[in-house]
């Protein structure tokens, strides 16, 4: 199974630390047997990678997350990419679980988009790569034919 890791990129409050914590995220799904995909590792990143035209960023994520089983949204900041990516999944039939700290507002155009399928509050970094570690195991029982 592939994953589309999804999430703000663009003008973060701490660079570093949200993607190391994506970098944490994809360690995850690696130890559980998946293959993933961020945008960021992949030569998109908007600030190593500051010379790749918009519309190829558009062009590489949307194939990227159209050959993906499930995406993985983190909605730690406002992000309007993020939000297209999600339209596109419903588009495409491909399921979605959202990621955010708990008491974190979340727009309700998002929570509100049919192909949610579970959302995961969390309280640490730690708590939210075990909530996601618990989720992948899940999903890759319920995918066993």
């Amino acid at each position: 199974m592939r994953i589309f890791f999804g999430g703000p990129l663009t003008d973060l409050k701490e660079k570093e630390k949200t993607k190391e914590f994506y970098r944490r995220m994809a360690i995850v799904a690696e130890q559980n047997g998946y293959e993933w995909f961020w945008a960021f590792l992949s030569g998109t990143d908007p600030v190593k990678n500051p010379e790749v035209p918009s519309d190829v960023v558009y062009e590489t994520d949307l194939a990227e997350l159209s050959k993906s089983d499930l995406m993985i949204v983190y909605l730690g900041e406002p992000t309007t990419g993020t939000g297209q990516e999600i339209e596109f999944a419903k588009e495409h039939n491909i399921p979605v679980y959202l990621l955010f700290e708990k008491g974190k507002q979340i727009t309700r155009m998002v929570l509100g988009s049919p192909n949610i399928q579970e959302e995961i509050e969390f309280t640490s970094e730690d708590d939210a790569l075990t909530k996601l570690d618990s989720l992948l195991k899940r999903l890759k029982i319920k995918a066993r034919p």
